[in-house]
C-alpha cells in the first residue's frame, strides 16, 4: 500500500521521536579514591606512585564518563633500556570487601582502538543515515508543494494549504540538526579517545608517557585494583569506590508522574 505525504510525515514523526520517549533518571555518581599510606595530592587529585627496577609509574582518578571511570596513568622510564607501554599493559580487578573471595575475574581495560574502530563505523553509518533522511524528507517536501500547487491552481486552496509543506520543511531542518550534533558528538569522542587515552607508546631511557585508562564500572564493588605489568615488574593500586545515589525530586507534577 503506498503511504500518502501525510501519513509518511506521520510515521516518520513517530520513528524519530521514539527514541526520545521515556523517563530518564539520574545515573549515580561513582568516584575511585585510593587507599595507600603515600597520597599525593596533584591539581586536586589525589594521586599515588610506586617506583620498581627504575619503573616510575603514578595513577589517580581523572573522571566519571557515563557507564565507566577514567584513571590518569603516568609512566617513566628510568632504566637503561627501551621498554614498550600500552593499554594491553594494563587490567583491573572488581572487588565487593577487602577480601580475595569477593573479588570478581581480572580483566583488560576498555582498548582505545577498539573505540576508535567501533566510532569510526559510528560516523560512517549516520553520514549514510543523515544523507538518506534528508532525501527522504526532501522528497516529501516536494510531493506537499505539488499537492498544495494542485490545491490552488484547482481552486481548492483553504486555510491549511501550505501548512504541510512548511511543516516537513521544518522537520527537515530539525532532523538535519538533531544529526549533525549527533556526528559532532561522535567527532568530540574520537578525540578523546584519539589524545587523550593511553595508547601504545615505546619508552626510550629517561622517556616517559601518560593518558587515560578507562574501566567499566561495577556498582557493586567496594575496592577497585588497578594492575600495571611493565618490563616484568607489577605495579599495584587500591581504589576505594565511593556510589552516590542521585535521588528524583519529589515534588512537582513531573516528579508525581514518573
Amino acid at each position: 500500500m503506498r503511504l500518502s505525504p501525510g501519513a509518511a510525515i506521520s510515521l516518520f514523526v513517530i520513528a524519530f521521536s521514539l527514541p526520545l520517549v521515556g523517563c530518564a533518571t539520574p545515573a549515580p555518581i561513582v568516584r575511585l579514591n585510593p587507599r595507600s599510606a603515600d597520597v599525593v595530592w596533584v591539581g586536586g587529585r589525589a594521586s599515588v606512585q610506586a617506583e620498581k627496577s627504575g619503573l616510575h609509574v603514578a595513577t589517580a582518578f581523572e573522571h566519571q564518563d557515563g557507564r565507566t571511570v577514567g584513571l590518569r596513568l603516568e609512566i617513566e622510564n628510568g632504566t637503561d633500556a627501551r621498554i614498550e607501554v600500552g593499554p594491553e599493559d594494563v587490567t583491573f580487578t572488581s572487588c565487593v570487601d577487602e577480601t580475595v573471595a569477593s573479588c570478581a575475574p581480572t580483566h583488560g581495560i576498555i582498548d582505545p582502538e577498539q573505540m576508535l574502530a567501533a566510532l569510526d563505523v559510528a560516523q560512517s553509518r549516520g553520514a549514510a543515515e543523515a544523507a538518506n533522511s534528508q532525501a527522504l524528507l526532501g522528497t516529501l517536501v516536494l510531493l506537499s508543494a505539488v499537492g498544495d500547487v494542485a490545491s490552488v491552481a484547482g481552486g481548492h486552496a483553504h486555510a491549511s494549504t501550505g501548512l504541510r509543506t512548511a511543516a516537513t520543511a521544518d522537520l527537515m531542518g530539525s532532523d538535519a540538526a538533531a544529526r549533525n550534533s549527533a556526528q559532532e558528538t561522535i567527532g568530540l569522542r574520537r578525540q578523546l579517545w584519539s589524545d587523550q587515552a593511553l595508547r601504545r607508546n615505546t619508552l626510550d631511557p629517561g622517556q616517559g608517557t601518560a593518558g587515560l585508562v578507562y574501566l567499566p564500572i561495577d556498582l557493586r564493588a567496594g575496592y577497585v585494583w588497578l594492575h600495571v605489568r611493565l618490563a616484568g615488574a607489577l605495579f599495584q593500586f587500591r581504589f576505594e569506590q565511593v556510589v552516590t545515589q542521585i535521588a528524583m525530586p519529589s515534588t512537582g507534577a513531573q516528579a508525581r508522574r514518573f
